[in-house]
C-alpha cells in the first residue's frame, strides 16, 4: 500500500460494490490529472469482509506498484465515508473530495489547493448553495481545511448517531451541518458548471437524488436536528 510522504494534500474518495469495477478509471485519471497529491480510497470491510481479495484485478495491480492508498473502515457508512475517515487520519493537510464516477478533465485540486493556499480558514469549491444558514458545496470536488471538524471527524463513530444520518443519504448535508457546528462557515466558490470541471464515466444509477424537487433541504434539516442535539 502506498504511504503517505508528505504530499502537500490528499484526495479521498470512497466506492461500494456496484461501482467497484469502474473506480480505477477515476483513480488512474487522478494519477495523470493530479500529480503530488496522495490519494486514498476509502472502503468497508463490511462490505468487502475479504478486503483487497475481493476487489478487481486492477486495483490490486495499482496497490501492488503503490500508486495509491487503501484505507479500511468497519462499517459501511456509503458516501458518509468518503471525507471524514482520511480526514481523521491525515489531520495537518487539506483534504479535497473526489466522486468514483468521474472523470477529471484537468488539475481541479491544484486549482483549489492554490486559491486555499491565500485563505486557509475557508473551504473552496465549485459550487455552493446556502439554506438556513448552511453552506452546502459540491462533493465531487470540495477542498477543506485541515482537520476542520475537529472531534467530529469521529462522528460516525457512535452508532445511534451514524444510523440516524445515514437514514438523510446526502453526505454534503452533513458537511454543511459539520461546518454550522464549528463554527466555520467560510467557503470559496470558483462558481464552475459541473461539466467545466469533469464528466461522468458511469451511468450507474446513484443510491439517491436528494436533488430532485428540493428533498435535500429535508435531508440538511433533519441532519441539523441530529447534530445540534450533540
Amino acid at each position: 500500500m502506498k504511504q503517505y510522504y508528505g504530499e502537500k494534500a490528499i484526495i479521498s474518495l470512497t466506492s461500494w460494490k456496484a461501482r467497484i469495477n469502474t473506480v480505477g478509471l477515476t483513480i488512474f485519471n487522478l494519477l495523470q490529472t493530479c500529480p503530488g497529491y496522495h490519494i486514498v480510497l476509502v472502503l468497508s470491510e463490511e462490505e468487502f469482509p475479504k478486503k483487497e481479495e475481493e476487489l478487481p484485478a486492477n486495483l490490486r495491480l495499482m496497490q501492488r506498484v503503490n500508486l495509491f492508498e487503501i484505507l479500511w473502515v468497519n462499517e459501511n457508512h456509503k458516501s458518509f465515508k468518503k471525507v471524514l475517515p482520511t480526514m481523521n487520519k491525515y489531520r495537518r493537510v487539506p483534504v479535497i473530495s473526489a466522486d468514483d464516477d468521474c472523470i477529471y478533465k484537468y488539475n481541479y485540486a491544484d486549482e483549489l489547493y492554490l486559491l486555499w493556499e491565500n485563505n486557509p480558514m475557508f473551504s473552496v469549491s465549485y459550487y455552493t448553495t446556502n439554506y438556513n444558514g448552511k453552506c452546502i458545496t459540491g462533493g465531487y470536488a470540495t477542498l477543506y481545511p485541515p482537520h476542520i471538524f475537529g472531534h467530529y471527524t469521529t462522528i460516525m463513530h457512535n452508532e445511534h448517531i451514524a444510523s440516524q444520518i445515514i437514514q438523510n443519504f446526502e453526505d454534503d448535508c452533513l458537511y454543511a451541518c459539520l461546518r454550522y457546528k464549528v463554527g466555520n462557515n467560510r467557503v470559496i466558490s470558483l462558481n464552475k458548471p459541473f461539466d467545466e470541471v469533469a464528466v461522468i464515466h458511469d451511468e450507474i444509477t446513484p443510491l439517491h437524488d436528494s436533488y430532485r424537487n428540493d428533498v435535500w433541504k429535508e435531508h440538511l434539516d433533519n441532519m441539523w436536528a441530529v447534530i445540534s442535539s450533540i
